[in-house]
C-alpha cells in the first residue's frame, strides 16, 4: 500500500509561520525531505524516529535534481505511510510543485498541497507596505528572476513593466542589475521605488531602500547583500519604512549551556541578531550517593534561609527532594535573579528576599538587616561555586553555611574547526558566566587562535563584573557591560549598545576594571 505525500509550505526563514496542519502533518511524518532554505528549528517537529532528507538544489542542476526529488518521494510513499515534501515559503509560488505532482500522479501516489506563507508576504510585512493600495497600484505581478532551463519561456519584462503596477520578483539577486535595466528600458522611470528585503523573517533580515536608477550602484557598495532576496518594484515600495532590527545583519556569539541558551538567543534574535551557539560549558545533575542525600534531607527542615544563586540550584533542590520539597523546606527564600525567583515560585516556594543588584555586594547588603549570627543558611549551588567568597562572607556575619553541589559545571571541548566557524566575521560575542569566558579562552588557546585574531572587530560583551574580570584576566582588553542589571535582558540591551559604539566609534570604549568589581553570583 502506498504512502501519502503532502507538499507542505514551512513558511519563510521563520519557523513560527509555519502553519498549524504543517506542523501537525511534520509530528506524524515517517520521512521529511526537506529544501535548502527551509529553517531547520522545523525539524524538531518531527519525531525522532522520521527520516529527515535533505534534498536542496543547485542553480546549475538543470533539472537533474528535480527528476531526484521526484524519485525520492515515489521511493519513501512505498516505505511511510505519511511523507512529507517540505518546501520553502508556499508549494505554489516557484515551488516547481506542478512537476512533483504530475510525477506522484504518474506513479498513482496521492498527494495533497498544504499551502505557506511566502517569503513574499514576509518581505511585504518586514517593509510595512501593502502590494496594492487604491491610490497607487491596484494590480501586482509575481515575477522569478531567473528563467528555467529548456523550453520554458524567459520572463516577458516589456509587458510586465507595462501590464502590472506592482512587481515582486524573487530569486533575482543575481540579475537584478540586468532587471532594472529591462525595467527602464520599456518605460519605467528611474526615480521608481524599489525595495529589497534579504532573509525576510530571519534575524539575518536586512532592508535596501532605493529607485531602479540607482538600486545597482547601491548593491556593488553592499557586497554582502545577496540571496534570498525578494525585490518589490512600484510606488508602493516608497511607503516602506526604514525600521530594521537595531542587530539586524549582525552575528552574535553566545557562549552560555545549550539547556539555557534559548532565552539570550530568543532576546538577540527579535532584534535582528544571527546567533550562532557555541556552548563553552554544559550543567548536569551533580551524582550524590543515598547516604548523602538523606542527610542533606534531613538538614532541610532545620535551615533558617535557603539561599538560591541560580535557576539550577532550584531545579537541583526540586530533583533531590521530590514531591516532599514544600514540606521539608520550611525556611525563608532569597532567590537571586528574576528567572531564579520565577523557578522557585514554580516550584511551589515563597520568595522572601531578592537582592536588587545581583553581585556579592548585592547580595550582602539585601542581608544587612537580617541577623545572620548563629542562623543556618543552605546553598545548593554548582560544584565550581562551593567555597567562594560569597559562602565565606555570610560566615563571616556568624551564619552556619552549609553549601551542597547538587548540579556540576564542567567544560564543553569545542572542536577547533567549528570554533573558527563561530568566529569567522563575528560581531559581538556574548560571556553570561566567569565559566563561559574561562572555557572560551581555553578553547581558544587549544586552536592555536592567536586571541587578538579570534576577536578581532568583536564587541565583547559580559553580563557582570566577574565574568568582566575573567576576560580581562585572559587577555581581552574591551568588554562591555550591561547598564540596566546583570541579567539576560540587560545582556541584551548591552549588546545593542556594544556593537553600535564598536562599529560607530573609531576606538571602542576600554571597561575600568581597575575599579572594585564585585563578582556576580549566577550560574557558574
Amino acid at each position: 500500500m502506498k504512502g501519502q505525500i503532502y507538499l507542505v509550505g514551512a513558511g519563510p526563514a521563520d519557523p513560527e509561520l509555519i502553519t498549524r496542519k504543517g506542523a501537525a502533518l511534520l509530528a506524524r511524518a515517517g520521512c521529511v525531505i526537506y529544501d535548502r532554505l527551509v529553517n531547520r528549528e522545523l525539524l524538531k517537529l518531527a519525531s525522532r524516529r522520521c527520516e529527515k532528507i535533505y534534498a536542496g538544489k543547485s542553480a546549475d542542476e538543470k533539472g537533474r535534481g528535480q527528476r531526484r526529488i521526484n524519485r525520492l518521494l515515489i521511493e519513501k510513499a512505498a516505505k511511510h505511510s505519511v511523507v512529507v515534501r517540505l518546501k520553502g515559503g508556499d508549494p505554489a509560488l516557484f515551488g516547481r510543485m506542478s512537476e512533483e505532482i504530475e510525477a506522484l500522479e504518474k506513479a498513482g501516489v496521492p498527494c495533497e498541497v498544504v499551502p505557506g506563507v511566502s517569503s513574499v508576504w514576509a518581505a511585504a510585512a518586514a517593509l510595512g507596505i501593502p502590494l496594492t493600495d487604491r491610490r497607487l497600484s491596484s494590480s501586482v505581478a509575481f515575477v522569478t528572476g531567473h528563467r528555467a532551463a529548456g523550453r520554458y519561456p524567459s520572463v516577458r519584462w516589456k509587458e510586465l513593466s507595462r501590464g502590472a503596477d506592482t512587481l515582486v520578483i524573487l530569486m533575482g539577486r543575481a540579475t537584478l542589475s540586468e532587471i532594472v535595466r529591462r525595467l527602464r528600458a520599456a518605460g519605467r522611470p528611474a526615480s521608481t521605488p524599489v525595495a529589497l528585503v534579504r532573509w525576510a523573517s530571519d534575524p539575518r533580515q536586512e532592508i535596501l531602500v532605493s529607485t531602479i536608477g540607482e538600486v545597482a550602484a547601491e548593491l556593488k557598495r553592499r557586497p554582502g547583500f545577496g540571496p534570498p532576496v525578494v525585490a518589490i518594484v512600484g510606488q508602493v515600495a516608497r511607503l516602506a519604512r526604514k525600521n530594521e532590527k537595531p542587530l539586524a545583519g549582525r552575528s552574535v556569539l553566545v557562549t552560555r549551556p545549550a539547556s539555557d541558551s534559548a532565552g539570550l538567543s530568543g532576546r538577540l534574535e527579535k532584534l535582528g541578531a544571527e546567533c550562532r551557539a557555541l556552548p563553552t560549558i554544559a550543567v548536569r545533575p551533580a551524582r550524590i550517593g543515598t547516604a548523602r542525600a538523606r542527610a542533606l534531607l534531613k538538614e532541610l527542615p532545620e535551615q533558617d534561609w535557603v539561599l538560591f544563586n541560580s535557576h539550577h540550584g532550584v531545579e537541583a533542590l526540586e530533583r533531590l527532594a521530590g514531591k516532599k520539597l514544600r514540606r521539608l523546606v520550611r525556611a525563608k527564600i532569597c532567590a537571586i535573579g528574576p528567572r531564579t525567583e520565577s523557578a522557585a515560585r514554580a516550584a511551589g516556594l515563597k520568595v522572601a528576599l531578592r537582592p536588587a543588584d545581583f553581585s556579592l555586594d548585592g547580595v550582602l547588603a539585601a542581608f544587612a538587616r537580617v541577623p545572620l549570627k548563629g542562623k543556618r543558611v543552605f546553598i545548593p549551588r554548582s560544584n565550581l561555586a562551593v567555597g567562594d567568597s560569597l559562602a565565606r562572607s555570610l560566615r563571616a556575619r556568624g551564619a552556619w553555611v552549609t553549601e551542597a553541589a547538587l548540579y556540576d559545571t564542567t567544560p564543553v571541548k569545542v572542536p577547533a574547526g567549528k570554533l573558527r566557524r563561530a568566529l569567522n566575521h563575528l560581531d559581538a560575542a556574548t560571556f553570561t558566566s566567569a565559566s563561559t569566558a574561562r572555557n572560551f579562552l581555553s578553547a581558544v588557546r587549544a586552536a592555536g587562535v592567536p586571541l587578538r585574531k579570534a576577536l578581532n572587530g568583536t564587541a565583547v560583551v559580559a553580563i557582570g563584573p566577574a565574568t568582566a574580570r575573567e576576560l580581562k584576566k585572559g587577555g581581552v582588553r574591551r568588554i562591555h557591560l550591561p547598564k540596566s542589571g546583570w541579567t539576560v535582558e540587560g545582556l541584551a540591551e548591552a549588546v545593542v549598545t556594544a556593537v553600535g559604539s564598536h562599529f560607530e566609534a573609531d576606538r571602542p570604549r576600554n571597561l575600568d576594571l581597575k575599579r572594585d568589581l564585585s563578582p556576580r553570583w549566577g550560574s557558574r
